[in-house]
């Protein structure tokens, strides 16, 4: 029973030891922040914010302020403002307990598009009630459309 300790702490020793620094993920550019606004009377607030990697990618961070935690709301980038409505450009992966995390590379058509490209788009995120309540409860205009 004694050789118990030593076996862990030589598996932890091997574990710690063979990490390389090649491991280490992509480095964080630069990084941009939208205001979600409410829509509606049962809107919700929050925010979008726009991570460049040094792999190309952008991460799209959501995170709302109010509402139900155990709530799922679907969240999209469309075109054109809020207040105009638009085509979806790129369907982002559902808020779960008021997140949602989605890395991009491509909208949905499978057209490239970096960090860069979105800040130039023509377009706004907007989140939706429930999958099968599409009501706009929350929308930021985005790209050339931000204030």
């Amino acid at each position: 029973m004694k050789k118990a300790p030593f076996l862990v702490i030589a598996v932890v020793f091997a574990l710690i030891t063979s990490c390389k620094k090649d491991d280490v993920s992509s480095v964080i550019l630069q990084s941009t922040e939208y205001r979600l606004q409410a829509v509606g009377p049962n809107g919700i607030t929050g925010t979008v914010t726009f991570t460049e990697d040094s792999d190309g990618k952008t991460e799209v961070l959501v995170e709302l302020e109010d509402g139900s935690s155990v709530a799922v709301h679907p969240a999209y980038i469309r075109f054109n403002t809020a207040e105009e409505g638009g085509a979806i450009a790129l369907t982002l992966n559902p808020c779960e307990c008021k997140v949602s995390t989605t890395t991009v590379s491509k909208l949905d058509v499978g057209t490239s598009i970096s960090y860069e490209g979105l800040l130039q788009l023509d377009g706004h995120v907007s989140i939706h009630n429930t999958p099968e309540d599409y009501t706009v409860i929350s929308a930021a205009n985005i790209g050339v459309n931000a204030n």
